[in-house]
């Protein structure tokens, strides 16, 4: 059984209809008497869950979680979505940009404070056990709406009560004081209250109490304090040290994570959000699309064309972020060896899918030597067609001095970034007509893999989506919590590298010491295991790096456009600022 959003939407309309003053309700139907019975409140929870799947994890929530950070850039180094992937390219951002994050959070809190003041009302649960599960799943996500919306635009209203009359003045308080009265104290009852699990579909457990508990206790070192890093490090040594008790556990396999034969019962996720054909706040052809964001763009070549592609996974073409030179980089090890991760985690290889014959074009265009490729040369399809390799792979050095003879493209990862840690926009030939032109090579990267987890469905023709559940976090996540706080709490320590060892093992990856461990190190560790995950930009604050000068250094053509004491916020939706009373308490974020 999972969250019924057919009846998530029956109570919208019901409240819709019910609060204005001077409405008539013909249906006589109040929020007191659905609230009086166990059927009714059960609506009234699942109305909190509405706006996760409609704007948050497995639609556009990858823009502001991972866009504009030193991992990504846009597709082709473009300037497409440049206002979360290179913060309006210099030019004015869109006051609503975020909008969507800011409505649906402050819809879904009323909610979950309509349920939370009216648990009392309830008639027939059959015990206080009952009562406090129920409770807590509002809880649980009025702390998740309110970390977001926090980490995302800094100082907000704080509401904890019903909504029951129009009120235009609005307070934004300080950022910690939301995380001690409302996000800290709401993870606490819920890590004490929800089931152990499992749970239905879509329904927070105490795993995922424990784990959202430890990472918020962890970014409130952002604000200037320690006072909660010992209750991050005990959160999550609490769950790493108990995990048959609370029904998670970490796979032996990092790429376990990602299998689609694992995406709705996924052992190490903590807490999933689920797609389906049969219920959904988005409509059928639109449900999670993180498997599209992070695919280069194969039909380029020839060899691969898009007609039919996009119904394979793994062979998708044109997606929204392109890795960095850094991110590719963090995964190449002092020896000049690879962290096994980057092999799991990208997609280096396409098979082409049409017969292909290399034409004259082709031939100048990829820069090929004539004396191996002619006109007419044929590359049958099921066999490789592009292959991009780097220093540290098997055959490497081999590979690339026959770079332009082959008759598939092969290409070095030096032929897309620059020492600069730049995207190289202009490429040199030197094989065909000589001299610098536009980079023919600019959309062959590695693609990251993580999200190609199946349910790929086409609701119409020439219309793509997935039902794969959208993983909010896994327990991988925790082990980094722990060692982070514990390198807070008490420098290098061999403890903190305990943890990240156990990530590194299981991969098969160098051991660390604590001599190894620095600030950097945690942070490129946690590109290393979560790239992808929702996190970056929340990492980026919390470790005092989202600035322009570590963004020059690392992600100069993301870099180049941030804007320090601006940038670290996103703007205060025109919605908002012109709904308000009290304009001159009530101000925008800087720069907007």
């Amino acid at each position: 059984m999972k969250i019924n959003y057919f009846n998530i939407l029956l109570c919208a309309g019901l409240f819709l209809n019910s609060c204005g003053l001077d409405e008539y309700n013909p249906s006589g139907v109040t929020v007191d008497k659905v609230a009086e019975n166990k059927a009714g409140f059960d609506k009234l929870i699942n109305s909190c869950y509405f706006d996760l799947p409609r704007y948050f994890y497995g639609r556009n929530f990858l823009l502001v979680t991972e866009g504009g950070t030193d991992l990504w850039t846009s597709d082709l180094n473009s300037n497409n979505n440049q206002n979360y992937l290179k913060y309006a390219s210099g030019g004015s951002m869109s006051i609503d940009m975020a909008k969507d994050y800011w409505n649906g959070a402050y819809d879904a809190i009323n909610y979950c404070n309509i349920v939370i003041g009216r648990v009392d009302q309830v008639k027939d649960f059959s015990s206080e056990q009952e009562k406090l599960e129920k409770v807590a799943q509002a809880y649980f996500l009025r702390g998740l709406y309110y970390f977001h919306l926090v980490e995302q635009f800094g100082p907000c209203p704080l509401n904890l009560t019903e909504t029951t009359t129009a009120n235009t003045a609005a307070i934004r308080k300080p950022v910690l004081e939301i995380y001690e009265k409302c996000i800290l104290p709401d993870l606490r009852f819920a890590a004490e209250h929800l089931p152990v699990g499992p749970t239905e579909a879509g329904r927070p457990s105490q795993k995922a109490a424990l784990g959202l508990l430890a990472k918020v206790c962890l970014q409130t070192k952002e604000y200037n304090t320690n006072q909660y890093l010992e209750e991050a490090l005990q959160t999550a040594k609490k769950l790493i040290d108990n995990q048959a008790s609370y029904n998670v556990r970490l796979y032996a396999s990092f790429i376990d994570n990602f299998n689609a034969v694992n995406n709705k019962k996924n052992a190490e996720a903590l807490y999933q959000i689920p797609y389906s054909q049969e219920y959904g706040s988005t409509n059928v052809y639109d449900h999670n699309n993180d498997f599209k964001r992070f695919y280069c763009t194969p039909t380029t070549f020839g060899a691969i064309q898009s007609a039919g592609f996009q119904t394979e996974i793994g062979r998708w073409s044109g997606g929204t972020f392109m890795p960095t030179k850094y991110l590719l980089d963090v995964f190449k090890n002092d020896d000049n060896t690879l962290d096994p991760r980057y092999a799991i985690s990208f997609q280096t290889q396409w098979l082409s899918n049409a017969d292909y014959n290399w034409s004259r074009d082709a031939i100048v265009q990829f820069d090929r030597d004539a004396n191996a490729v002619a006109v007419g040369t044929n590359l049958p399809k099921g066999t490789l067609a592009l292959k991009v390799s780097r220093e540290g792979e098997t055959g490497y050095a081999e590979e690339k001095k026959m770079q332009f003879q082959q008759h598939y493209i092969w290409l070095d990862l030096e032929d897309v970034y620059g020492a600069d840690n730049k995207v190289k926009m202009k490429y040199t030939r030197t094989n065909q007509q000589p001299g610098q032109v536009d980079n023919p090579f600019i959309g062959f990267y590695p693609s990251l893999v993580k999200f190609n987890s199946g349910s790929l469905i086409s609701p119409k023709a020439n219309s793509f989506t997935s039902d794969a559940y959208a993983t909010v976090m896994r327990l991988g996540e925790v082990y980094l919590i722990a060692a982070e706080a514990s390198f807070h709490l008490n420098g290098a320590n061999g403890t903190a590298a305990n943890y990240i060892n156990v990530l590194r093992d299981r991969v098969g990856a160098k051991q660390i010491t604590a001599g190894d461990i620095t600030a950097q190190f945690i942070l490129d560790e946690r590109a290393r295991e979560l790239c992808g995950e929702y996190t970056r930009w929340y990492d980026l604050k919390r470790m005092g790096k989202l600035n322009r000068s570590y963004l020059m250094a690392v992600n100069p053509d993301v870099g180049q456009y941030f804007k320090d004491g601006v940038h670290g916020l996103r703007p205060i939706p025109q919605g908002q600022m012109d709904a308000i009373s009290n304009p001159g308490e009530f101000l925008q974020n800087n720069g907007y």
